[in-house]
């Protein structure tokens, strides 16, 4: 990924996790389906048309509420970083969504595979805009951290739209056959989007990142619709938290910790995702 953008650019840096956040990280990749490599920028772009191939199968598979542009920013990002590579734009889509048809409501199985690929295609997006977000900062004029704003722009957009595309079924099917997945035996107590190896290395790389902007960037435009972005992303999050249940009952997280606040899952989604926007939005108002 970082050859395929900025191969000057950006440098991996990151403390080795504890072994109990390890766990964590290898309980939820098992979950979803997801083997983590390392190796060369065309592997992590092989891996992410992949995740937007699958999810056009999803999409021909079973009907979609997403509108026919909200499928196809979907799976745009592979396409969109090739392009970049081969410094050619305007290229299309590699990975096309299907034209709208008539497809029967999902079943428990289809349900399944629809939560689990698009969660796939989700932390292939945090993937891109953690290494995005990198190119930014280690970009050497205020144009190039810019234009790889607008990179991160369109990753969050598709992350977004990703994390609604998993919850795309009925609400019954949830909880019918999809979370009593995410409880013992099958993981462990308080399995949660916490243990997102993705989502971990994002919020690290947020937080370096409305410090080491230049002032131009970070009171720019590109900065505002990146924060525009940003909030649309957890909301997402919040989004399907509210479609669950989540507006009258407890996150399997807060269950297992015995939590008796008052406080619903989606209300604590709500406050986390607050809580990060806020934090970043304050750095362009000290800037």
């Amino acid at each position: 990924m970082r050859q395929a953008l900025a191969p000057d650019h950006y440098e991996t840096a990151g403390p080795q996790e504890a072994p109990s956040l390890e766990d964590a990280f290898s309980e939820h990749d098992a979950f979803f389906g997801v083997a983590r490599a390392h190796g060369p920028a065309d592997l992590f772009l092989r891996a992410l048309l992949v995740a937007e191939i699958d999810t056009a199968l999803d999409l021909a598979r079973t009907a979609s509420s997403l509108s026919p542009a909200e499928r196809s920013t979907l799976v745009s990002g592979g396409s969109a970083l090739l392009c970049h590579r081969r410094a050619r734009h305007g290229s299309g889509n590699l990975v096309r969504p299907p034209e709208d048809r008539t497809a029967p409501p999902a079943d428990e199985h289809t349900a399944q595979l629809r939560w689990k690929s698009g969660h796939r295609l989700f932390f292939a997006h945090l993937q891109a805009i953690t290494v995005t977000c990198g190119c930014a900062v280690h970009a050497r004029t205020a144009a190039e951290q810019a234009a790889y704003l607008e990179y991160t722009v369109l990753f969050c957009t598709s992350a977004a739209l990703a994390m609604r595309h998993a919850a795309d079924f009925a609400p019954e099917l949830y909880v019918r056959s999809i979370r009593p997945t995410m409880t013992p035996p099958h993981v462990g107590s308080g399995f949660s989007g916490l243990q997102t190896r993705d989502h971990y290395y994002l919020v690290q790389s947020l937080d370096s990142l409305g410090t080491r902007l230049l002032p131009d960037v970070v009171g720019g435009t590109t900065y505002r619709k990146f924060e525009e972005a940003l909030e649309r992303l957890y909301a997402a999050h919040v989004h399907v938290c509210r479609r669950f249940g989540g507006d009258t009952n407890a996150s399997l997280r807060m269950e297992a910790s015995k939590e008796d606040s008052g406080t619903t899952g989606a209300e604590r989604a709500r406050q986390y995702a607050g809580l990060r926007v806020r934090k970043l939005g304050g750095r362009r108002s000290a800037a």
